[in-house]
């Protein structure tokens, strides 16, 4: 089995999962306490042997965002080079602003960024939501 990676931003540590029943496993070199140099050979859910050399890591380019143009995500020159994402990056091709003025735009059933009913922007939406009561706009979208 060859475990998925997955990686929030890039300033983030790596995330393994097991591509059969999804189950969390440790990173190679993040064992338990009484092996902590040796990764686990099996998956502890489904019990299949776990090929971490052949995990596919993630590859970050550097990313703006499509509406304002807004740098999320940059290389950090260097001697080792390194990507870095900004305080706006959200996981969206958009910047925080521009994403929230998409959410409050559109209705979540016809969007195209997230993922209804289970979309991890609704947060924005709904800080984006605050921020029109407070200011008494009536042209946004409710959920």
């Amino acid at each position: 089995m060859i475990p998925k990676i997955t990686q929030e931003r890039p300033n983030i540590s790596e995330r393994f999962w097991c591509s059969v029943c999804g189950r969390a496993l440790p990173a190679p070199g993040q064992g338990t306490a009484a092996y902590p140099k040796d990764p686990w050979k099996f998956c502890p859910g489904c019990g299949e042997p776990i090929e971490y050399e052949k995990a596919e890591h993630i590859q970050w380019r550097e990313q703006n965002c499509v509406r304002c143009g807004q740098a999320l995500v940059y290389q950090v020159q260097c001697n080792s080079p390194y990507f870095v994402a900004t305080s706006a990056y959200v996981g969206a091709p958009l910047c925080n602003n521009c994403l929230e003025e998409h959410c409050m735009q559109t209705n979540c059933l016809q969007c195209d960024i997230g993922e209804w009913p289970n979309c991890r922007y609704s947060n924005i939406k709904r800080q984006g939501m605050q921020k029109a009561r407070e200011e008494g706009a009536t042209n946004v979208w409710t959920e």
